[in-house]
């Protein structure tokens, strides 16, 4: 029996160009997603989102944006399948993280960890049931060692999050995680 196409948000930064290597790596990361008979979600913008909703489209599968009716002067990319607007930045990460069976996050900044945080909190609060984080990127090796050896993150937290090295291993990472877990299967 076929699996559902099941949603996978994909998390970074909006600077990114097309042909830089963020913008690239989200690319890719959408076309693997897609190919492995998952849906794309993302914030619906520029950057990282526009890179993972173009590979994803590019594919043959659906990018998702939920986007903000408070940005003003922001177009979402021309790549999405379907848009789901929300009247506030709260409440579109809030149902950016909620629609995901599952996350990938690449580089970002201030929005990005924000993105991430609020994960770890609904994981810890019940919230989310066992949902994988895959980190993508070596950056992110330091940020965790950190934060354990500071005590800012709970063994839960990181029983559900891993670093993958290439987008290949996030999409696999992703995939095998939500096999082992019965979602969608």
């Amino acid at each position: 029996m076929k699996r559902p196409r099941l949603p996978v948000a994909v998390f970074g930064s909006a600077d990114p160009q097309e042909g830089e290597p963020g913008y690239e790596l989200a690319r890719r990361v959408g076309a693997l997603l897609a190919a492995s008979g998952f849906d794309v979600v993302t914030g619906g913008y520029g950057g990282v989102m526009e890179g993972a909703s173009r590979g994803a489209t590019e594919s043959g599968g659906r990018a998702i944006g939920v986007i903000s009716t408070s940005f003003s002067g922001r177009e979402p990319n021309r790549f999405l399948t379907e848009r789901r607007e929300m009247p506030d930045l709260v409440s579109r990460t809030g149902a950016l993280v909620e629609v995901a069976c599952g996350y990938i996050v690449l580089h970002g900044s201030s929005g990005t960890l924000a993105e991430l945080t609020l994960v770890w909190a609904l994981h810890r609060a019940g919230g989310l049931g066992s949902r994988p984080v895959v980190l993508l990127g070596d950056a992110w090796r330091p940020f965790l060692h950190h934060l354990v050896r500071g005590g800012m993150i709970e063994n839960a937290q990181l029983a559900i999050t891993r670093v993958a090295e290439d987008p290949e291993d996030a999409v696999g990472l992703v995939d095998r995680y939500l096999a082992a877990e019965g979602i969608g299967g």
